[in-house]
């Protein structure tokens, strides 16, 4: 039997995020390709190294389709079990092919947004769901982002976060002002993702200062050119960024991404990467 912490939970995680230094969250992508279940192996390997929050990125939050398959009450007791708490949800993308995509998507995203309401996240997050240069795609965003905020009732203060892509229809600084302005939600803001931001040759300082208002949470990848690699293996300068972040005020923290091209080597990148950012925040292994 397990208890259904979700409401204690989002009291625990204000109190916490406010009080204290910025967390380090382990998304499961961390341990995609290691392990069949991605969110199964960061319930097992994460908390050992010392993470205590995770964000689920898959495998049933991928697509529209497998959303139906969501476990939330299987998931709630894993995490129990774990020690573990869920602090954001990846969601299928914002937008869609045509009309009746969309919708789907908008649907499996307000679902998504209840999990983590159940679960006591704090976010949701997603990036577009259509390259760059497909026609009408933002506006697509536009039409799917304004759907979820209908769908999400006034009181799940869960907030939606928009990720950048090297590639992706959302990228450029311009795209998220576009989306603020045509759907003014207070929930609505930006994931910042460093490594993306990196590939794409976008000041990723400038970014946080000009959302700073808006940045739900933080996406820390390191890259070398447009190859993602180990947290602290690569040319990105994370201290800086997250000085940044300080100085600007976010109140959230960071999540730990992995999507190297050698995953046998994810479970070592995932012990580094917290210790490195440890060191970086100041906080105690």
């Amino acid at each position: 039997m397990c208890f259904d912490y979700g409401v204690h939970t989002r009291y625990t995680l204000f109190f916490f995020r406010y009080t204290s230094l910025m967390d380090i969250i382990c998304a499961s992508i961390c341990y995609r390709g290691y392990a069949d279940d991605e969110v199964d192996a960061t319930l097992q390997f994460a908390p050992a190294i010392g993470y205590r929050l995770m964000e689920i990125h898959g495998p049933m939050v991928w697509s529209a389709d497998a959303i139906e398959h969501f476990d939330l009450n299987r998931i709630r007791c894993d995490l129990q079990a774990s020690g573990m708490r869920c602090a954001g949800i990846y969601t299928p993308g914002w937008g869609g092919r045509d009309a009746a995509d969309v919708e789907a998507h908008a649907q499996a995203i307000a679902a998504c947004a209840q999990f983590a309401r159940e679960l006591g996240a704090s976010h949701i997050t997603s990036t577009g769901a259509s390259p760059r240069d497909e026609p009408g795609a933002l506006e697509r965003v536009i039409t799917c982002v304004r759907r979820v905020t209908e769908l999400v009732p006034p009181d799940n203060s869960v907030r939606l976060a928009l990720e950048p892509h090297f590639g992706n229809v959302l990228l450029q600084p311009d795209d998220f002002d576009r989306i603020f302005k045509a759907v003014p939600d207070t929930r609505l803001g930006v994931c910042v993702d460093t490594g993306h931001f990196h590939s794409a040759g976008i000041d990723t300082i400038a970014i946080i200062h000009r959302f700073a208002k808006r940045i739900v949470n933080v996406h820390l990848k390191d890259h070398i050119s447009t190859v993602s690699v180990g947290i602290g293996r690569g040319e990105i300068d994370l201290q800086t960024e997250i000085a940044a972040l300080r100085e600007t005020g976010y109140p959230g923290d960071l999540t730990v991404e992995l999507e190297v091209e050698d995953p046998l080597n994810l479970p070592r990148y995932t012990q580094e990467a917290y210790v490195y950012l440890c060191g970086l925040l100041g906080r105690k292994l």
